[in-house]
């Protein structure tokens, strides 16, 4: 997969993930989440924290959003209801497969 970041972030309708990469993004932005958190309460500057895990939160909306267009969902409103019922959304994204 080619990765393009400002692509990713701007939910650009050309990226979609599949299931690993899904797993992997997931991973990789919970490990980021908690690395910032340390480091925000160590330094003592909550606003630090904050910001970052907004970031971070952008990012991860942007993967689920790649990762529902890649099982064939394509309207605004199916990836509202898929994130908004969170249980269903997390079951589509990192159990079911790709469609066909």
């Amino acid at each position: 997969m080619d990765m393009d970041i400002k692509g990713h972030m701007l939910f650009d309708d050309s990226v979609n993930y599949e299931l690993k990469d899904w797993w992997i993004g997931t991973i990789a932005l919970v490990v980021i989440n908690v690395v910032f958190d340390i480091v925000a309460g160590i330094i003592g500057v909550a606003i630090v924290g904050t910001i970052l895990s907004v970031a971070v939160g952008w990012a991860s909306l942007a993967l689920w959003v790649g990762r529902l267009r890649n099982r064939g969902h394509s309207d605004a409103m199916a990836f509202v209801l898929r994130i908004i019922i969170f249980p269903w959304g997390l079951i589509e994204c990192a159990f079911m497969g790709s469609a066909e």
